[in-house]
Protein backbone atom coordinates (compact mmCIF):
# COMPACT_ATOMS: atom_id res chain seq x y z
CA UNK A 1 0.00 0.00 0.00
CA UNK A 2 2.95 2.49 1.00
CA UNK A 3 4.34 2.12 -2.50
CA UNK A 4 1.06 3.03 -4.00
CA UNK A 5 0.65 6.10 -2.41
CA UNK A 6 4.29 7.20 -2.82
CA UNK A 7 3.99 6.56 -6.68
CA UNK A 8 0.85 8.45 -6.97
CA UNK A 9 2.59 11.23 -4.71
CA UNK A 10 4.99 11.37 -7.69
CA UNK A 11 3.03 11.88 -10.67
CA UNK A 12 3.01 14.72 -12.78
CA UNK A 13 -0.49 14.94 -13.84
CA UNK A 14 -3.84 12.75 -13.96
CA UNK A 15 -2.97 10.94 -16.61
CA UNK A 16 0.39 9.47 -15.34
CA UNK A 17 -2.01 9.37 -11.80
CA UNK A 18 -4.29 7.36 -13.33
CA UNK A 19 -1.83 4.95 -15.11
CA UNK A 20 0.26 4.75 -12.16
CA UNK A 21 -3.14 3.76 -9.64
CA UNK A 22 -4.20 1.15 -12.05
CA UNK A 23 -0.65 -0.41 -12.18
CA UNK A 24 -0.21 -0.10 -8.07
CA UNK A 25 -3.80 -1.45 -7.72
CA UNK A 26 -3.26 -4.61 -10.34
CA UNK A 27 -0.80 -5.80 -7.09
CA UNK A 28 -3.09 -5.05 -4.66
CA UNK A 29 -5.54 -7.44 -5.81
CA UNK A 30 -3.49 -10.00 -5.18
CA UNK A 31 -1.72 -8.79 -1.71
CA UNK A 32 -5.55 -8.33 -0.02
CA UNK A 33 -8.31 -10.46 0.72
CA UNK A 34 -10.56 -8.98 -1.62
CA UNK A 35 -13.00 -11.94 -2.24
CA UNK A 36 -14.24 -13.17 1.03
CA UNK A 37 -16.44 -16.23 1.33
CA UNK A 38 -17.38 -18.34 4.74
CA UNK A 39 -20.64 -20.88 5.29
CA UNK A 40 -21.98 -17.68 7.64
CA UNK A 41 -22.93 -14.17 6.49
CA UNK A 42 -21.41 -13.02 10.01
CA UNK A 43 -17.79 -15.27 9.41
CA UNK A 44 -17.90 -13.50 5.69
CA UNK A 45 -18.24 -9.99 7.21
CA UNK A 46 -15.39 -11.04 9.55
CA UNK A 47 -13.18 -11.77 6.66
CA UNK A 48 -13.96 -8.92 4.80
CA UNK A 49 -13.68 -6.20 7.92
CA UNK A 50 -10.29 -7.48 8.51
CA UNK A 51 -9.20 -6.53 5.32
CA UNK A 52 -11.38 -2.69 5.49
CA UNK A 53 -9.15 -2.21 9.02
CA UNK A 54 -5.94 -3.36 7.99
CA UNK A 55 -5.96 -0.83 4.96
CA UNK A 56 -8.13 1.61 6.51
CA UNK A 57 -5.97 1.99 9.29
CA UNK A 58 -3.30 3.19 7.59
CA UNK A 59 -5.13 5.21 4.78
CA UNK A 60 -8.79 5.50 5.23
CA UNK A 61 -9.64 6.67 1.40
CA UNK A 62 -8.03 3.40 0.05
CA UNK A 63 -9.86 2.04 2.52
CA UNK A 64 -13.40 3.04 1.84
CA UNK A 65 -12.74 2.52 -1.61
CA UNK A 66 -12.59 -1.42 -1.09
CA UNK A 67 -15.28 -1.01 1.27
CA UNK A 68 -17.05 -0.23 -2.33
CA UNK A 69 -16.01 -3.59 -3.47
CA UNK A 70 -16.53 -6.02 -0.53
CA UNK A 71 -19.92 -4.69 0.68
CA UNK A 72 -21.95 -5.23 -2.32
CA UNK A 73 -20.25 -8.48 -3.00
CA UNK A 74 -20.67 -9.89 0.59
CA UNK A 75 -24.66 -8.58 -0.25
CA UNK A 76 -24.13 -10.27 -3.33
CA UNK A 77 -22.96 -13.72 -1.70
CA UNK A 78 -24.94 -13.64 1.70
CA UNK A 79 -28.42 -12.30 0.50
CA UNK A 80 -30.96 -15.87 0.96
CA UNK A 81 -33.02 -16.49 -2.48
CA UNK A 82 -34.96 -19.43 -2.87
CA UNK A 83 -32.51 -21.65 -4.06
CA UNK A 84 -34.38 -22.80 -6.98
CA UNK A 85 -35.09 -19.50 -8.65
CA UNK A 86 -33.68 -18.00 -11.76
CA UNK A 87 -32.30 -15.33 -9.44
CA UNK A 88 -30.31 -18.03 -7.58
CA UNK A 89 -28.65 -19.78 -10.29
CA UNK A 90 -27.97 -16.56 -11.74
CA UNK A 91 -26.16 -15.05 -8.57
CA UNK A 92 -24.45 -18.54 -8.68
CA UNK A 93 -22.66 -18.11 -11.96
CA UNK A 94 -21.82 -14.53 -11.49
CA UNK A 95 -20.43 -15.47 -7.82
CA UNK A 96 -17.96 -18.37 -9.33
CA UNK A 97 -16.90 -15.93 -12.69
CA UNK A 98 -16.18 -13.13 -10.00
CA UNK A 99 -14.39 -15.87 -8.04
CA UNK A 100 -12.14 -17.35 -10.55
CA UNK A 101 -11.26 -14.38 -11.88
CA UNK A 102 -11.16 -12.33 -8.98
CA UNK A 103 -13.01 -9.46 -10.39
CA UNK A 104 -13.76 -6.11 -8.88
CA UNK A 105 -16.79 -4.67 -8.08
CA UNK A 106 -18.05 -1.25 -7.98
CA UNK A 107 -21.16 -0.10 -7.09
CA UNK A 108 -23.66 2.58 -8.67
CA UNK A 109 -26.15 4.93 -6.91
CA UNK A 110 -27.26 6.08 -3.46
CA UNK A 111 -28.98 8.03 -1.46
CA UNK A 112 -25.80 10.57 -0.95
CA UNK A 113 -27.31 14.08 0.60
CA UNK A 114 -25.64 15.85 -2.40
CA UNK A 115 -25.27 14.73 -6.03
CA UNK A 116 -28.63 13.18 -6.57
CA UNK A 117 -28.40 11.40 -10.18
CA UNK A 118 -30.85 12.10 -12.44
CA UNK A 119 -32.68 9.13 -13.60
CA UNK A 120 -31.33 6.29 -15.45
CA UNK A 121 -32.49 4.70 -18.52
CA UNK A 122 -33.75 1.28 -19.08
CA UNK A 123 -34.83 -0.57 -21.80
CA UNK A 124 -36.16 -3.82 -23.16
CA UNK A 125 -33.86 -5.12 -26.57
CA UNK A 126 -33.85 -8.46 -28.21
CA UNK A 127 -31.21 -9.76 -26.57
CA UNK A 128 -31.29 -7.79 -22.90
CA UNK A 129 -31.62 -4.47 -21.66
CA UNK A 130 -30.42 -1.13 -22.77
CA UNK A 131 -29.00 1.08 -20.47
CA UNK A 132 -28.74 4.87 -20.46
CA UNK A 133 -27.90 7.67 -17.97
CA UNK A 134 -25.34 9.09 -15.53
CA UNK A 135 -24.41 7.66 -11.90
CA UNK A 136 -22.79 10.68 -10.16
CA UNK A 137 -20.83 8.95 -8.00
CA UNK A 138 -18.96 5.75 -8.34
CA UNK A 139 -15.85 4.64 -6.59
CA UNK A 140 -13.04 2.54 -8.07
CA UNK A 141 -14.47 3.60 -11.60
CA UNK A 142 -10.58 3.16 -13.25
CA UNK A 143 -10.17 -0.30 -11.78
CA UNK A 144 -13.44 -2.11 -11.02
CA UNK A 145 -14.95 -4.74 -13.52
CA UNK A 146 -18.36 -5.06 -12.90
CA UNK A 147 -20.49 -2.23 -11.31
CA UNK A 148 -23.80 -3.61 -9.63
CA UNK A 149 -27.13 -1.09 -9.50
CA UNK A 150 -30.74 -0.76 -10.02
CA UNK A 151 -33.01 1.28 -11.72
CA UNK A 152 -36.45 1.08 -13.28
CA UNK A 153 -37.57 -0.77 -16.06
CA UNK A 154 -39.06 2.19 -18.58
CA UNK A 155 -42.45 2.27 -19.17
CA UNK A 156 -43.31 -0.62 -16.47
CA UNK A 157 -43.44 -0.81 -12.36
CA UNK A 158 -40.64 -3.21 -12.20
CA UNK A 159 -37.20 -2.16 -11.25
CA UNK A 160 -34.03 -3.88 -12.64
CA UNK A 161 -31.13 -5.22 -10.82
CA UNK A 162 -27.93 -4.89 -13.20
CA UNK A 163 -24.39 -6.28 -13.18
CA UNK A 164 -22.71 -4.60 -16.01
CA UNK A 165 -19.52 -4.56 -17.45
CA UNK A 166 -17.00 -1.92 -17.23
CA UNK A 167 -14.95 -3.27 -19.85
CA UNK A 168 -17.03 -1.69 -22.77
CA UNK A 169 -16.66 1.84 -25.41
CA UNK A 170 -20.31 2.51 -24.49
CA UNK A 171 -19.04 3.22 -20.76
CA UNK A 172 -17.52 6.80 -19.76
CA UNK A 173 -16.04 7.33 -16.82
CA UNK A 174 -15.61 11.00 -15.59
CA UNK A 175 -13.42 13.50 -13.65
CA UNK A 176 -12.93 12.72 -10.04
CA UNK A 177 -15.49 14.06 -7.76
CA UNK A 178 -12.53 14.38 -4.87
CA UNK A 179 -9.30 16.00 -4.42
CA UNK A 180 -6.26 15.34 -2.17
CA UNK A 181 -5.88 12.64 -0.64
CA UNK A 182 -9.49 11.41 -1.11
CA UNK A 183 -8.62 11.01 -4.91
CA UNK A 184 -7.59 6.96 -3.65
CA UNK A 185 -11.28 6.11 -3.59
CA UNK A 186 -11.54 6.81 -7.40
CA UNK A 187 -14.98 8.20 -7.38
CA UNK A 188 -15.41 9.46 -10.83
CA UNK A 189 -19.58 10.03 -12.34
CA UNK A 190 -20.57 6.95 -14.79
CA UNK A 191 -21.74 7.13 -17.92
CA UNK A 192 -23.45 4.47 -20.03
CA UNK A 193 -24.61 5.24 -23.67
CA UNK A 194 -26.81 2.31 -25.12
CA UNK A 195 -24.79 -0.02 -22.86
CA UNK A 196 -26.32 -3.79 -23.36
CA UNK A 197 -26.66 -6.09 -20.42
CA UNK A 198 -27.28 -9.67 -21.40
CA UNK A 199 -30.23 -11.71 -19.65
CA UNK A 200 -27.78 -13.65 -17.39
CA UNK A 201 -26.70 -10.43 -15.87
CA UNK A 202 -29.90 -8.90 -14.43
CA UNK A 203 -33.08 -9.84 -13.06
CA UNK A 204 -36.30 -8.02 -12.56
CA UNK A 205 -36.98 -7.43 -8.94
CA UNK A 206 -40.71 -8.60 -8.55
CA UNK A 207 -42.09 -5.97 -6.00
CA UNK A 208 -41.61 -2.77 -4.97
CA UNK A 209 -41.03 -4.83 -1.27
CA UNK A 210 -38.52 -6.45 -2.51
CA UNK A 211 -36.71 -3.71 -3.67
CA UNK A 212 -36.76 -2.21 -0.49
CA UNK A 213 -35.37 -5.35 1.15
CA UNK A 214 -32.93 -5.56 -0.91
CA UNK A 215 -31.71 -2.25 -0.69
CA UNK A 216 -31.73 -2.12 3.11
CA UNK A 217 -30.08 -5.42 3.32
CA UNK A 218 -27.03 -3.80 1.06
CA UNK A 219 -27.24 -0.85 2.91
CA UNK A 220 -26.40 -2.94 6.12
CA UNK A 221 -23.39 -4.31 4.73
CA UNK A 222 -22.11 -0.77 4.13
CA UNK A 223 -22.71 0.54 7.36
CA UNK A 224 -21.21 -1.83 9.23
CA UNK A 225 -17.96 -1.66 6.87
CA UNK A 226 -17.78 1.67 6.57
CA UNK A 227 -17.75 1.50 10.85
CA UNK A 228 -15.02 -1.17 11.05
CA UNK A 229 -13.01 1.38 8.58
CA UNK A 230 -13.07 4.51 10.48
CA UNK A 231 -12.96 3.08 14.14
CA UNK A 232 -9.81 1.50 12.84
CA UNK A 233 -8.71 4.42 11.45
CA UNK A 234 -9.75 6.26 14.57
CA UNK A 235 -7.98 4.16 16.95
CA UNK A 236 -4.57 4.28 14.64
CA UNK A 237 -4.60 8.37 14.51
CA UNK A 238 -5.00 8.17 18.29
CA UNK A 239 -2.06 6.05 19.10
CA UNK A 240 0.19 8.19 16.21
CA UNK A 241 -1.27 11.61 18.41
CA UNK A 242 -1.42 10.33 21.56
CA UNK A 243 -4.72 11.61 21.95
CA UNK A 244 -6.65 11.49 24.86
CA UNK A 245 -9.48 8.78 25.27
CA UNK A 246 -12.56 10.40 27.48
CA UNK A 247 -15.35 8.04 29.28
CA UNK A 248 -18.01 9.11 27.35
CA UNK A 249 -16.25 7.91 24.57
CA UNK A 250 -15.19 4.45 25.50
CA UNK A 251 -18.81 4.00 27.21
CA UNK A 252 -19.85 4.52 23.36
CA UNK A 253 -17.04 2.20 21.99
CA UNK A 254 -18.57 -0.57 24.32
CA UNK A 255 -22.18 0.16 23.22
CA UNK A 256 -21.17 -0.13 19.51
CA UNK A 257 -19.13 -3.52 20.24
CA UNK A 258 -22.75 -4.33 21.56
CA UNK A 259 -24.56 -3.41 18.76
CA UNK A 260 -22.36 -4.97 16.15
CA UNK A 261 -22.11 -8.22 17.75
CA UNK A 262 -26.19 -7.87 17.68
CA UNK A 263 -25.99 -7.22 14.02
CA UNK A 264 -23.83 -9.50 13.24
CA UNK A 265 -26.81 -12.43 15.07
CA UNK A 266 -29.42 -10.65 12.46
CA UNK A 267 -27.00 -11.24 9.63
CA UNK A 268 -27.28 -14.87 10.39
CA UNK A 269 -31.04 -15.44 11.09
CA UNK A 270 -32.28 -12.59 7.94
CA UNK A 271 -35.08 -14.48 6.71
CA UNK A 272 -38.32 -12.44 6.92
CA UNK A 273 -38.51 -8.17 5.81
CA UNK A 274 -39.02 -7.64 9.59
CA UNK A 275 -35.39 -9.15 10.05
CA UNK A 276 -34.14 -7.05 7.57
CA UNK A 277 -35.67 -3.89 8.78
CA UNK A 278 -34.27 -4.14 12.39
CA UNK A 279 -30.72 -5.21 11.10
CA UNK A 280 -31.28 -1.67 8.96
CA UNK A 281 -31.63 0.72 12.12
CA UNK A 282 -29.18 -1.12 14.28
CA UNK A 283 -26.80 -0.43 11.61
CA UNK A 284 -28.03 2.76 10.79
CA UNK A 285 -27.47 3.23 14.87
CA UNK A 286 -24.10 2.11 14.61
CA UNK A 287 -22.80 4.18 11.64
CA UNK A 288 -24.38 7.20 13.68
CA UNK A 289 -22.13 6.52 16.50
CA UNK A 290 -19.08 6.58 14.96
CA UNK A 291 -19.90 9.27 12.52
CA UNK A 292 -20.03 11.20 15.62
CA UNK A 293 -16.77 9.63 16.97
CA UNK A 294 -15.12 10.13 13.91
CA UNK A 295 -16.01 14.10 13.48
CA UNK A 296 -14.63 14.26 17.78
CA UNK A 297 -11.49 12.71 16.54
CA UNK A 298 -11.32 15.04 13.77
CA UNK A 299 -11.73 18.04 15.71
CA UNK A 300 -8.97 16.83 18.36
CA UNK A 301 -7.06 16.59 14.85
CA UNK A 302 -7.06 19.54 12.82
CA UNK A 303 -4.50 21.69 14.26
CA UNK A 304 -2.53 18.32 13.91
CA UNK A 305 -3.14 16.89 11.19
CA UNK A 306 -5.28 18.82 8.98
CA UNK A 307 -5.84 15.99 5.87
CA UNK A 308 -6.81 13.66 8.29
CA UNK A 309 -9.39 15.32 10.12
CA UNK A 310 -10.63 16.56 6.58
CA UNK A 311 -11.19 12.71 5.82
CA UNK A 312 -12.74 11.55 8.80
CA UNK A 313 -15.24 14.18 7.97
CA UNK A 314 -16.77 12.94 5.13
CA UNK A 315 -18.73 10.22 7.01
CA UNK A 316 -21.51 12.32 8.12
CA UNK A 317 -22.39 12.47 4.08
CA UNK A 318 -21.77 9.17 3.27
CA UNK A 319 -25.01 6.99 2.88
CA UNK A 320 -27.37 7.05 5.46
CA UNK A 321 -26.62 10.49 6.03
CA UNK A 322 -26.06 11.18 9.76
CA UNK A 323 -29.03 14.28 8.91
CA UNK A 324 -31.12 11.28 7.28
CA UNK A 325 -30.56 9.20 10.15
CA UNK A 326 -31.19 11.94 12.86
CA UNK A 327 -34.58 12.75 10.84
CA UNK A 328 -35.97 8.65 11.43
CA UNK A 329 -35.00 9.11 15.00
CA UNK A 330 -37.12 12.52 15.41
CA UNK A 331 -39.87 10.83 13.50
CA UNK A 332 -40.14 7.87 15.44
CA UNK A 333 -39.89 9.99 18.64
CA UNK A 334 -42.19 12.67 18.20
CA UNK A 335 -44.54 9.62 16.83
CA UNK A 336 -44.24 7.54 20.25
CA UNK A 337 -45.63 11.08 22.07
Amino acid sequence: MAPLVAALDRAPDREAWLATYRYRFAHLRRELQLHPARPTAAATFEVAARTARDVASRNLPLGLALVMHLYPLCALRCVPLPWFSAANRRRTQLLHDIDARKLVLANAGSDRAAGAHAPVHVTRTRSGIRIDGTFDYVSLAHVADLVLFNAPLTDTSRTIFCIADMHSRSVDIGDAKFGDGMQLSDTCALTFHAHHVPPDRYIEVPTESTLGCMTLYQRSWFHLLLAESHLARIRQLQRQHELAQPLEQMASLNELACLRDYALHLLDHVSLPSSVESLDKVTAAIKLRVSWLAQATAAALRDRDHEAAKELGYIRLQPTSDERVMRAIRSKSAASH
